[in-house]
């Protein structure tokens, strides 16, 4: 009986081994995703994906070792310690004080995919509920900077966006580029709204892409100057259907249902996504190398802090959220891609604090917002 006994903890220990060593596996690839161009290299791109689940994974695998084996446990503890500075983009465990001494010296960001106000659920001439709570957030963080990604301007002489939050948050300084379709501009795009004046700008756009861009805005703010970046990277445009389809997989029992071609086709737009995005990051990043002056950059990356997107941007800069943010970073309401996609961040000589996430679904984006302090 005994002898038996040893035999199952055996065969099932070394199941357990297997599985963990897949785990690690899809740990280091995940981690090694940040970089390894994905116009290079495309599916290292979709284990950065999985790399918050790797690390999820492993946590188990510890305290399954602590018990069955020690010296596995030493193994999958010093996985997670080379990936710490990397877990820190997705979660942060300590409440970092607020700066109280600063005064006239601070300027309040908001970054916020607005998914063009709820357009589609508006009722005649009458923005729609959750458009107007946009705009309610908008005003009670009375930021110093508003940051918008998927922009729309309103309905000619009908709903005046502009004008609404210029009048709600008090900021008349402004830098709104709009999306060009054959030559004739549409009512939706990027937008920047600042307190302070903006002594030059200027658009930067993306090879065969008129909807996803970037614009950046020098601002004069207390007598120093910064650059500030206004991002919306390459989208992966996933539809309802989409959504839908990878909502009731789980329930799919049909193994011939997982590589169906509606899952080929997500697929597809991921890997179209990521491979687009990657020279999109590097050519702000060569922007943000050779600016002139300390730089911030706010938007929607489309792409989780395990991405070559992400480690191309943050290169040489703070992270707000790292720098004074709380719990799990997630950006994100819907379900692909999870965590963080939204970013705030800025040069060294910047500090910054007070960072929040405002849960509330009135866009497919929870809006971001932290304080700065300038050099």
């Amino acid at each position: 009986m005994i002898t038996m006994k040893s035999r199952r903890l055996t065969f099932g220990s070394g199941i357990l081994l297997l599985i963990n060593l897949i785990v690690l596996v899809l740990l280091a690839i995940g981690f090694m995703a940040a970089y390894i161009p994905p116009d290079k290299n495309w599916i290292f791109a979709f284990a950065g994906l999985v790399f918050p689940y790797a690390v999820i994974a492993n946590v188990v695998f510890v305290f399954i070792w602590m018990f069955l084996w020690r010296k596995l446990f030493l193994i999958s503890l010093l996985a997670l310690i080379i990936c710490w500075n990397r877990l820190t983009s997705y979660i942060q465990w300590d409440k970092h004080t607020a700066i109280e001494d600063v005064k006239n010296e601070k300027a309040k960001i908001i970054s916020y995919n607005v998914q063009i106000f709820d357009l589609y659920n508006w009722k005649r001439d009458n923005i729609s509920d959750k458009g107007h709570r946009i705009l309610e957030i908008l005003k009670e963080e009375a930021p110093d900077i508003i940051c918008l990604q998927e922009f729309h301007a309103g309905k000619k002489n009908k709903v005046d966006i502009i004008d609404s939050i210029k009048t709600m948050t008090g900021l008349k300084y402004q830098q709104i580029e709009y999306v060009k379709k054959e030559g004739e501009s549409m009512p939706y795009g990027i937008a920047t709204f600042s307190r302070w004046p903006i002594i030059s700008n200027e658009i930067v756009d993306f090879d065969n892409n008129p909807i996803n861009f970037c614009i950046y805005s020098d601002l004069i703010i207390y007598g120093d100057t910064i650059r500030l970046f206004n991002v919306h990277l390459e989208s992966i445009r996933l539809s309802r259907e989409d959504y839908l389809y990878v909502s009731e997989l789980p329930k799919k029992a049909d193994t011939q249902e997982i590589f169906s071609e509606n899952s080929k086709k997500i697929i597809r737009k991921f890997k179209r996504a990521f491979v687009n995005r990657a020279p999109q990051a590097r050519k702000i990043a060569e922007l943000i190398d050779a600016s002139p002056y300390p730089v911030v950059i706010c938007g929607d990356f489309n792409d989780t802090p395990s991405s070559y997107t992400y480690h191309q941007l943050s290169n040489n800069l703070q992270d707000a959220y790292k720098e004074s943010g709380h719990g799990i970073g997630m950006t994100y309401a819907g379900s692909l891609p999870s965590f963080r996609i939204d970013y705030i961040l800025h040069d060294e000589s910047i500090k910054s604090y007070n960072y929040k996430t405002i849960k509330e679904n009135n866009s497919d984006h929870f809006p971001i917002c932290t304080d700065i302090i300038l050099p």
